[in-house]
């Protein structure tokens, strides 16, 4: 016998609302999540069942034409690193999504095409917002497209745009504490190490910034350690090789954890003690810096505060574009370990 045909019939509205046994009306406020109309939660999740089983997909083109909304927030987050942050990040967007009834589109972003000062608008579906991760240079050339112009923005980071928020920690500031710490220890020789491609893209930096303005306020000598390949091993190998330049020096301050997880290898493989002859501290509250072989002390930065306050910010940008724009700022954590004294 020939195969049966697959039924070519679109799954509509009143497909979803027939399943459901409710209105059409009831249907399309649960697909849009229209904010605005109260329906008990146990209405929506027979609605949500029901479109799971007979098959339907929310035309979005079709909804944005009908009420210019797409229920979609794009989400720009660079991809090019092994940044942990940026994963916790997306956990906290995702739940406040669901919470609020939206959907995110993932746009994938690299120092090629969207994070340098060569910054290009990548291409996307229309949505309602966007909340961009450290990328506010692409935003900036994204405002220059047509679609860009109007589209409400919320970065997790510094830069503020046209029609948008910015929401960040202090990282300048915490950093300056945080080495005035290490100062404040008995260290007087303290070394910064960095990615190559911070120092050769980003001159002003802010956790380096931070570190220079706490060694010159005490008058101690700036010393930069470049790495070329973002890992542990990279940042082992170039520890290693300042050592052997300059000798170990009282302290390391480390751009991420991982970078200053690999101090402590390169230190202790040299025969000397963290923190006993050489403290470290990094950057960030990698899940590895509590645990590894020595307890990383770290900076930890507020994402739990930061993400809903970005979210809630623009929820209120999408429905009202003509908010002034605004940025927060929220206070590293200091998480004292055994890796300083």
């Amino acid at each position: 016998m020939p195969p049966k045909k697959q039924n070519s019939k679109r799954i509509t509205l009143h497909d979803v609302a027939a399943e459901a046994g409710v209105s059409i009306q009831t249907v399309s406020h649960v697909m849009t999540g229209n904010p605005t109309v109260k329906l008990p939660e146990a209405t929506r999740e027979r609605v949500r069942e029901a479109a799971k089983k007979v098959g339907y997909t929310p035309n979005r083109h079709a909804q944005a034409i009908r009420s210019g909304k797409t229920n979609v927030i794009g989400i720009w987050m660079p991809v090019d690193r092994p940044i942990v942050s940026y994963i916790r990040m997306l956990q906290l967007i995702s739940r406040e999504a669901k919470r609020t009834g939206h959907e995110l589109m993932i746009v994938p972003l690299d120092r090629e095409s969207g994070l340098s000062d060569q910054a290009i608008a990548p291409n996307m579906w229309p949505v309602d917002g966007i909340i961009a991760m450290d990328s506010g240079a692409a935003v900036e050339v994204y405002r220059e497209t047509p679609e860009g112009k109007t589209t409400p923005v919320v970065v997790i980071g510094y830069e503020l745009v046209s029609n948008g928020d910015a929401v960040a920690w202090n990282v300048t500031e915490s950093m300056k504490l945080a080495t005035e710490r290490l100062i404040a220890s008995g260290s007087r020789s303290i070394a910064y190490i960095t990615m190559d491609w911070q120092v050769r893209d980003f001159p002003y930096e802010r956790r380096r910034a931070g570190y220079v303005q706490a060694m010159e306020a005490a008058g101690l000598p700036i010393q930069i350690v470049v790495v070329d390949e973002e890992s542990r091993a990279g940042s082992t190998r170039a520890v290693k090789a300042h050592i052997a330049e300059h000798g170990i020096p009282d302290a390391f301050v480390g751009m991420t954890d991982m970078l200053a997880m690999g101090a402590v290898r390169a230190v202790t493989t040299s025969g000397k003690r963290v923190p006993e002859d050489c403290q470290v501290m990094g950057y960030g509250s990698h899940p590895d810096a509590e645990d590894f072989e020595v307890p990383m002390s770290t900076l930890r930065s507020p994402i739990g505060e930061v993400i809903p306050r970005a979210w809630e910010k623009l929820i209120k940008r999408i429905q009202d574009p003509a908010l002034p724009s605004e940025l927060e700022t929220y206070a590293m954590e200091f998480i004292k370990r055994d890796s300083t004294r």
